[in-house]
């Protein structure tokens, strides 16, 4: 079947990690063709692009996307955006927030497998896809009851990128008390059985829970050079106990027997969807479907590479979802990275703001038994 937005799908056909005038065209192109789409069928898009006095058809080069509007995040929360008629949607993300604030996300089925095929193409380009066979542990919710969460739909689609074995989610939904808990019982026992196949294991999930389980038990085992933990999350509600990346990824070599290099972080936002996945050294890398400009909070003019400021995130993948430009509320800044990927990387620096937003990895935590 042919698409209907050949722009973005050669850009996803593409490789993801990719720095040059080729593959900053295919972006544009992609861009523009999605911007177009939003700003024809939300009229929220049109009349926010209206007042900027910017029209998609102005975006012919790579500098001119640093004129689009942004849309604040919050807006999400309080909205719900959808560019296309309902019956069209495949699904709907949720991220919880404070206060009954929550972001939803629409997929049709076009945009889902958009993000789909994305996410393969960034895990296979940094080494993470695989046809070998794993046993996963999970510490999010299980997506056959939270299927609408964002973390538990990340989690699920990662464990399609290799072949499985057994897949065991942590967090699980219990009658009794209408809630979700983590199994910790379910984890100890897992961990050993995995720590005695033969199979591998791969570890997904919220960093601070693996963590508060392998203090708690004392846990020192070995999963074998074979083994790979992928953290996302972070370390939301357990600032008092996070530890830096390197000094985690030694800890976990130490107690759990995953190598340094199979270690790895990913940040993603629902709102977003693109994968953010740290390479080999750590470092969180941008890839070729997305762009992120660091703006100064006072004014929103763009800061020099290095420099602190709220991010701007840049996606075309989704058509039903009219979030291509996305203003957050988050700091950060742009590094680089000697691993040989090219490009630029993501650095987190919190979130901006004096106000606790709760979102899904806020949530995970207070399952945590005192």
């Amino acid at each position: 079947m042919k698409s209907h937005h050949p722009k973005t799908q050669a850009l996803l056909d593409s490789e993801p990690f990719q720095k040059n005038n080729q593959a900053s065209l295919l972006f544009v192109e992609s861009f523009k063709e999605n911007a177009l789409f939003h700003y024809e069928h939300h009229l929220f898009t049109k009349k926010l692009w209206d007042k900027f006095g910017f029209h998609p058809d102005q975006l012919n080069h790579e500098d001119d996307l640093k004129k689009v509007p942004g849309t604040m995040v919050h807006l999400y929360k309080e909205h719900e955006f959808c560019s296309v008629p309902r019956e069209e949607l495949a699904l709907v993300l949720t991220s919880s927030g404070t206060g009954g604030q929550k972001s939803q996300q629409f997929l049709s089925q076009e945009s889902l497998d958009n993000v789909k095929k994305l996410a393969l193409s960034i895990h296979r380009s940094l080494g993470m896809a695989s046809e070998k066979k794993y046993n996963y542990l999970c510490f999010t919710y299980d997506p056959a009851i939270a299927n609408d969460l964002g973390t538990a739909f990340t989690d699920e689609l990662l464990t399609n990128f290799t072949g499985k074995n057994e897949v065991y989610y942590a967090i699980q939904w219990h009658e009794e008390s209408k809630n979700f808990e983590l199994n910790e019982d379910g984890v100890l026992e897992t961990l050993k059985r995995f720590a005695a196949s033969d199979i591998p294991t791969r570890i997904l999930g919220f960093p601070a829970l693996l963590f508060e389980i392998i203090k708690k038990y004392d846990l020192n085992i070995n999963l074998g050079k074979e083994s790979w933990l992928q953290t996302g999350g972070g370390w939301k509600g357990k600032a008092d106990q996070e530890i830096p990346k390197n000094e985690f990824r030694h800890f976990i070599q130490e107690r759990l027997g995953i190598p340094l290099e199979h270690q790895r972080d990913l940040f993603g936002m629902v709102e977003h969807g693109i994968p953010y996945v740290d390479c080999t050294k750590g470092n969180l890398h941008i890839p070729n479907f997305a762009r992120v400009f660091v703006r100064n909070p006072h004014n929103l003019e763009i800061v020099p590479k290095g420099e602190r400021g709220l991010l701007h995130f840049l996606c075309s993948y989704n058509f039903s979802y009219p979030a291509p430009s996305l203003l957050t509320t988050d700091y950060g800044r742009l590094g680089s990275c000697d691993c040989g990927l090219p490009g630029e990387t993501l650095i987190l620096e919190g979130r901006a703001g004096v106000s606790k937003h709760k979102g899904c990895a806020l949530k995970a935590l207070e399952v945590i038994r005192s």
